[in-house]
């Protein structure tokens, strides 16, 4: 029940149960000297504590009451903690199992079986829980109706003017939290502009994944390449559509909420913080990479709990013991949601303890009371000339990030053939020339056949490149390689590489550089996606020395055309 809402009110004659109310009344002033009243009458007592977030309405019943007047008033309850997120415990003091049989009735909603909970006091002043959540500051004070007496007239009144003060500073907070939210909006609308472009230029970046890869997400590799951008402009990137509508809807959720209480410019800073702290611990834990915004968003759920553990006046009592009960139930299944494979934890709790240390020990202090402001712009008492130009040095950063990785990974960079560099092939005795960006992603993979090189990654470059060696059971003479290499068009031509792809053309002959090479393409699955496989094939004395590069069919970048035909021509004994 709202804090100002009342229940229709019936005529009810002052009786035991009245009196057995008030009786449980003055116990629960006892057990919690912070309890209040929004209103008391001989329907109904509403009694809320700052120390607690239930609220509790005490019903003086009698068993006649069970057919018309509780029911009635049980709907209005269940309806009114159906729409509020106050927990609600319901009490009905007086009769026997007819009203317990009312209680139970009421007790089957579903709004009901949440967030009320019902218990009754008989005649007997014996309690009794009925359904729903359980209450021990209730369960204690019912011990002590027998010895309690009433409270008095003036401790009801003095209950009841500091129900009605607390209740006119939450209506006022709440009505200065319903302003405008510039940042939240903002950090929606980049990550969306960004979405959009993603979507646009996968096809010329070699996949959507390569595209991000390109723009800016985060991996230790890049990062120590001095590509610091990547820490910031990863938080305005998104996996798929499904990952952005999600994380969207979870930073608006919380943006309207801390905004407000914050102010734009704390709320940038502690965006961008937590980001940055989500990619700098997914950067030392050397994942792969990472995109996403969730680092920033656990930054601004763990800021919630700043403001609730450390409330310093910011708000109201009654906002912050309805913020106590919320504020906690996202940690748990965001935790468990966190160690799911795909996900980053790593930026999540990075993200996380960042927005909770520059809460509780920055952003936090120097609030004005919401409730005291003249309007959302008045967040602090006096200017804060050092907090302003912190906030505009971490939206430039943000800004910058992006436009960098923009700059430095946009499609146009792929326009144009990819610099070189030469890397060493030490069991093969050779050196060969691969794209720069896909040289600091070598490995190598030792088969029974021998080692075979690989440069990129088949879900994040535009191409993926492999290159290993075959034995031959003799060296080709230099007369012999134009037979040799028709013997190897032929085999080529005879059918697929593997039971999965299908050969596309013919396998063709071409000279690159000072030899010659056999270039054939096929079409293969990989990981539910199409991709093109261009094998090109040479013979250096008694090897086959195979080039192989992957790309996603119809989105090889138009500067990679022919790469592997390079990377075959730049190949050299050592």
């Amino acid at each position: 029940m709202m804090p100002e809402e009342r229940i229709e009110e019936v005529e009810l004659a002052t009786d035991p149960s009245v009196v057995r109310r008030d009786r449980l009344l003055g116990a629960i002033f006892a057990e919690d000297p912070e309890s209040c009243l929004f209103q008391h009458g001989p329907v109904v007592s509403h009694v809320v504590t700052t120390s607690a977030p239930p609220q509790i309405l005490l019903l003086p019943t009698r068993d006649r009451d069970a057919m018309d007047r509780l029911p009635k008033l049980l709907a209005q309850i269940v309806e009114s903690a159906r729409q509020a997120p106050v927990p609600t415990h319901v009490v009905a003091v007086g009769g026997g199992p007819e009203i317990v049989n009312a209680l139970r009735r009421a007790s089957s909603s579903n709004a009901a079986s949440t967030k009320v909970g019902f218990h009754h006091v008989d005649d007997a002043s014996r309690f009794a829980h009925v359904h729903g959540p359980k209450l021990a500051l209730l369960e204690h004070a019912a011990e002590k109706i027998r010895g309690t007496e009433p409270p008095t007239p003036e401790r009801i009144q003095e209950a009841l003017v500091k129900g009605r003060d607390l209740s006119r500073r939450d209506q006022r907070a709440l009505s200065r939290m319903r302003g405008r939210t510039p940042a939240t909006f903002g950090l929606i609308a980049a990550c969306a502009v960004i979405g959009v472009l993603m979507l646009l230029w996968e096809g010329r970046m070699g996949g959507y994944a390569p595209a991000l890869f390109s723009i800016g997400a985060t991996s230790r590799l890049f990062v120590e390449d001095r590509e610091v951008w990547r820490l910031l402009a990863s938080a305005f990137l998104h996996a798929s559509p499904a990952h952005f509508v999600m994380n969207m809807v979870a930073l608006w959720s919380l943006g309207v909420m801390l905004e407000p209480i914050l102010g734009w410019r704390r709320f940038l800073v502690l965006y961008g913080l937590s980001g940055l702290g989500g990619a700098i611990a997914t950067t030392l834990g050397g994942r792969g990479w990472s995109v996403g915004a969730s680092g920033a968003i656990w930054g601004l759920m763990t800021a919630v709990l700043a403001i609730v553990l450390f409330p310093r006046g910011v708000l109201p009592p009654l906002f912050i013991t309805r913020l106590k009960q919320n504020a906690w139930r996202p940690l748990v299944p965001n935790i468990l949601i966190s160690f799911f494979p795909g996900v980053d934890y790593l930026a999540h709790f990075g993200g996380g303890i960042v927005g909770f240390l520059a809460t509780a020990l920055l952003l936090g202090r120097g609030l004005k009371p919401v409730e005291e402001r003249a309007d959302e712009r008045a967040v602090e008492p006096s200017p804060r000339p050092l907090l302003s130009a912190f906030a505009v040095i971490v939206s430039g950063a943000m800004l910058a990030s992006v436009v960098a990785g923009v700059v430095y990974g946009g499609p146009w960079t792929l326009e144009v053939p990819p610099a070189m560099t030469r890397k060493a092939l030490p069991e093969l005795g050779l050196s060969v020339e691969v794209p720069t960006r896909l040289a600091k992603m070598d490995g190598k993979e030792e088969l029974a056949d021998g080692p075979t090189f690989t440069y990129g990654a088949i879900d994040t470059t535009p191409v993926y490149l492999e290159i290993f060696a075959a034995d031959l059971t003799r060296a080709v003479l230099p007369e012999e390689v134009d037979a040799f290499m028709e013997d190897v068009r032929a085999k080529a031509d005879e059918g697929a590489q593997n039971d999965d792809a299908v050969r596309l053309g013919k396998a063709r002959i071409e000279t690159l550089g000072e030899r010659k090479a056999v270039l054939v393409e096929h079409e293969l699955k990989i990981n539910r996606e199409v991709y093109v496989l261009r094998t090109s094939t040479v013979v250096l004395g008694a090897r086959e020395i195979i080039v192989r590069g992957y790309a996603r069919k119809g989105k090889r970048p138009k500067g990679w055309k022919e790469l592997e035909e390079r990377v075959v021509a730049s190949i050299e004994a050592r």
